[in-house]
């Protein structure tokens, strides 16, 4: 199945903010729902506000990928 309206409008939402050299936080409007770890050749994600407590929820090769996979698509 395609894309429905919702998950575009979570895209067009969300941002990502480089907090180290090789880790991103993700945002949906002022809120972090989750991690991107970069041990190249592999994109991290972790879901969850803190890290310390988030999850691993995928490993990727494209930075995208992970995006997707943190934001739920």
């Amino acid at each position: 199945m395609g894309s429905t309206g919702s998950e575009t409008s979570v895209l067009r939402r969300a941002w990502v903010e480089q907090l180290t050299a090789d880790r991103f936080g993700v945002f949906v409007g002022d809120r972090r729902i989750g991690f991107i770890d970069v041990d190249w050749p592999l994109h991290v994600a972790l879901r969850g506000a803190d890290y310390e407590t988030a999850v691993e929820i995928d490993r990727a090769i494209r930075f995208d990928q992970a995006l997707r996979a943190v934001l739920g698509d």
